[in-house]
């Protein structure tokens, strides 16, 4: 029998295997950071961010919607953020992605909304770039993609704004969005009809009654206008409360929704939401806002919804949607199924993690908002029958047009 020593002194002696893997180059640096804002509507701009290297790669990633539109210094506050998170990155090699979530992610959840989402934004640059610089997808970097299109809804609610007297928006204006959502291949949309709903505090019985009513029959219509086979998603953005959650979501049984979401909040009422779902046959979805896995640690221990809506922009970027669909897949295969009424590169990113999860439902995108949203990106946005394709290009398989982000740019 060979000796160990023997057989290490053989093994020494044979020839190098000659592995085919991309070559890193480990002397890609980044240097510099570029913040663009596209001014969209009245609702809220897209801002991009770029990291610049020394060899000529650039990496995309999303930080819209980290504020609202009352928040008068928003923009400001994000680009105060942007910078500083790049005096992590700048001189680093972007393969350092743990790195750099070790660095800061804790702290900027403390920070709240803005500075979590311009740390994702970081984030998803940076996965980007490791993928370009080795010439794979970003799914490729997630352990590989299991499906080849994502099955995609409409958000119509951002590009519906025509208001009547009384100023709730025009039940016909989201007729016709659906049905140009249709027009336009996709098999399922959403809307937010509470939106116009007065604060339950404020309100007296009979005001309720007339807001909760005008949503339902803003649900009904849509659902006559798109037909039975269209699936129907419904976000009430914590409108009501647990009592009138679960009357209304018994109301809209007969409309067959896809899931009724968010009519409390969950991170804040995680108890009314379980009983709110234990209650309803509709399924339940929320969790747009919720940061990391820490955030949605007890909806998922309890089952409190039966999908989660972690925005790769919100809860940390990229591998962080990862470790929390992988939470929820352990928990009991919760699906997850991504918010995301956001910008193009915000879509693409969410693609590279969605192909690459066995718990993905359903994707989110806002529908209607600008005519020029695809052509942002090189290649472009496409969808085909309600699904999008995932590219097969390396990092998130787009590059950002200047000439359009300069047309539009704020």
């Amino acid at each position: 029998m060979m000796q160990r020593r023997q057989f290490l002194q053989k093994a020494a002696s044979l020839p190098a295997l000659a592995l085919d893997f991309p070559a890193r180059d480990a002397k890609l640096l980044i240097t510099d950071l570029r913040i663009h804002e596209v001014k969209v509507n009245q609702r809220g701009n897209w801002h991009f961010v770029e990291l610049l290297t020394n060899k000529g790669l650039t990496g995309l990633g999303e930080a819209s919607h980290g504020f609202s539109a009352a928040v008068k210094d928003g923009g400001s506050q994000l680009r105060t953020e942007l910078n500083s998170l790049f005096q992590l990155v700048k001189g680093e090699s972007p393969f350092a992605v743990e790195q750099y979530r070790q660095r800061d992610f804790q702290k900027a959840f403390e920070r709240g909304k803005i500075a979590i989402t311009a740390f994702s934004a970081i984030e998803h640059a940076l996965w980007d770039l490791k993928g370009k610089a080795l010439g794979v997808p970003v799914y490729e970097l997630l352990g590989g993609k299991l499906r080849n299109e994502l099955k995609v809804y409409a958000n119509i609610n951002r590009a519906t704004n025509e208001r009547d007297a009384n100023g709730r928006r025009l039940i016909s204006a989201f007729q016709a969005n659906a049905e140009n959502a249709l027009k336009s291949g996709f098999k399922a949309v959403k809307l937010a009809p509470f939106d116009d709903m007065k604060p339950l505090k404020n309100s007296n019985e009979a005001q309720i009654a007339s807001d909760i009513d005008y949503a339902v029959n803003c649900i009904e219509a849509v659902r006559k206008t798109i037909g039975p086979q269209t699936d129907l998603l419904i976000d009430v953005h914590s409108h009501l409360n647990q009592e009138l959650a679960i009357s209304t979501a018994k109301r809209l049984e007969n409309v067959n929704l896809y899931w009724f979401e968010e009519p409390v909040d969950p991170q804040q009422f995680p108890a009314e939401t379980r009983a709110i779902t234990d209650a309803t046959r509709q399924p339940s979805a929320g969790g747009e806002s919720i940061f990391g896995r820490q955030g949605f640690a007890e909806l998922i221990a309890t089952r409190a919804l039966d999908v989660i809506m972690p925005d790769v922009k919100h809860c940390g970027g990229i591998q962080e949607l990862r470790f929390i669909a992988a939470l929820a897949e352990t928990a009991g295969n919760i699906a997850i199924a991504p918010h995301n009424p956001s910008g193009p590169v915000s879509t693409a990113a969410s693609v590279q993690v969605c192909a690459s999860i066995p718990n993905f439902s359903i994707l989110e995108y806002a529908y209607g908002e600008v005519p020029w949203r695809a052509e942002l990106l090189s290649p472009v946005e496409r969808f085909e029958n309600g699904f999008i394709r995932v590219p097969d290009a390396p990092g998130l398989g787009h590059k950002l047009n200047a000439a359009l982000v300069k047309k539009y740019g704020v």
